[in-house]
């Protein structure tokens, strides 16, 4: 039996619908069009060709993709991992959300990491080349999924570049002085600086150490949990791995100092576990005793003194700790690979990011004192010649 033709349209083209299946009990279409029945009929059958391959989504614009992806990352990750995603993936619901995702090509996106790279629309100021990696990839995540799905076959995030003059977002280690401050200066915030600085634990993961976790006879820490402040409860480490991480002579000597009448290495005064404020509260107060001793105060200032006394050393975070181990890490010579076990990473990207860094810091360092030499070789000949 012959098909039928379609009516042409008042534009000269003839639109043949494609049945795709029911969405919430509603029977969905596709529409082609061709210039003639016969290229109409093509395009159709290319689309029931593809639906049987399972290339064609029942709603295929972006927004819905992405939220069917934030379902799966809400009980893949934390909940302040899953913030910073659902934030991202709602910027890009509100710049690309509306469109095929099937039809989005790199040339739609480009533009929107070249603004975002001029000014971040939180902040108004010029988008940090680290943040803009973390928009990158969790859009590509969202394309992956799709490609996982047999929605696309293919990642347009792949060709994105990002722009090279975006500021870097600078990760601080501490100083050999500072170090040698935070293993000299006694403080009830020293055994939480300590631990964190020497085994780059991070602070959820510092929280939930009990003491049954650390073998001093092995020289290793256990990380199994982590405490979320959030939902007030234990979870799985950050990337759902426990990890053993071996720890230096000078840490163990040093918790074994420690009492151990609490179930946790680190507690509040009372023996109680550390609260958001506690920790906040704690470093605090450990910056300002430090600042009282080695920095530049004024002999009549008192610790609780009504007006406030400025910081003359520089202050740090709790994360400025564990950035200062892998930092330890590199120094020692420790492999990039034993580096990622260590910290915790789940792609050795990221360690690898951190030991270029520190690479191309200690690489320039070299030079200067290279300049530093060739200057003064250049001045003493000057002055033996003059």
């Amino acid at each position: 039996m012959p098909q039928k033709d379609n009516v042409r349209r008042s534009d000269g083209l003839i639109a043949v619908q494609v049945y795709l299946g029911k969405v919430n009990g509603k029977r969905k279409y596709k529409t082609v069009y061709g210039k003639s029945q016969r290229e109409a009929d093509k395009k159709a059958d290319e689309v029931k060709r593809a639906l049987q391959k399972g290339l064609v989504p029942s709603k295929d614009n972006f927004e819905t993709w992405a939220e069917h992806f934030l379902t799966i990352k809400q009980t893949e990750v934390s909940e302040n991992q899953y913030k910073l995603i659902e934030a991202r993936i709602k910027f890009w619901n509100q710049k690309i959300g509306a469109m095929d995702i099937t039809k989005i090509r790199p040339v739609d996106i480009q533009p929107v990491f070249i603004s975002l790279a001029k000014e971040n629309p939180r902040t108004g100021k010029p988008t940090a080349k680290n943040t803009l990696l973390s928009y990158k990839q969790i859009l590509a995540a969202v394309f992956n999924y799709a490609i996982d799905n047999r929605i696309i076959d293919y990642n347009p995030v792949l060709s994105i570049k990002l722009p090279q003059n975006a500021p870097e977002n600078k990760r601080r280690a501490l100083t050999q002085e500072e170090q040698r401050r935070i293993r000299e200066f006694d403080h009830r915030c020293k055994p939480a600086v300590m631990l964190m600085m020497y085994s780059g634990l991070r602070r959820g993961e510092a929280a939930a150490l009990r003491w049954s976790d650390i073998d001093f006879k092995n020289k290793t820490i256990s990380v199994t949990k982590s405490y979320d402040y959030k939902t007030e409860s234990f979870k799985s480490p950050k990337n759902g791995k426990p990890r053993l991480v071996s720890i230096p002579d000078i840490l163990v000597d040093f918790l074994k100092t420690l009492p151990q009448s609490s179930e946790y290495v680190l507690t509040t005064k009372q023996g109680k576990r550390m609260t958001e404020s506690a920790w906040k509260r704690m470093l605090e107060s450990y910056l300002y005793d430090m600042n009282m001793k080695y920095g530049d105060v004024k002999p009549n200032f008192k610790k609780y003194s009504p007006e406030k006394i400025p910081l003359s050393i520089e202050p740090f975070t709790w994360h400025c700790l564990r950035h200062t181990f892998c930092t330890l890490m590199y120094s020692a010579g420790v492999d990039v690979l034993t580096a990622k076990e260590q910290m915790g990473h789940s792609d050795v990207k990221t360690t690898l990011a951190i030991y270029t860094h520190l690479e191309n810091e200690h690489k320039q360092q070299n030079i200067s004192k290279l300049n530093d030499f060739l200057s003064g070789s250049a001045s003493d000949y000057a002055s033996k010649n003059a």
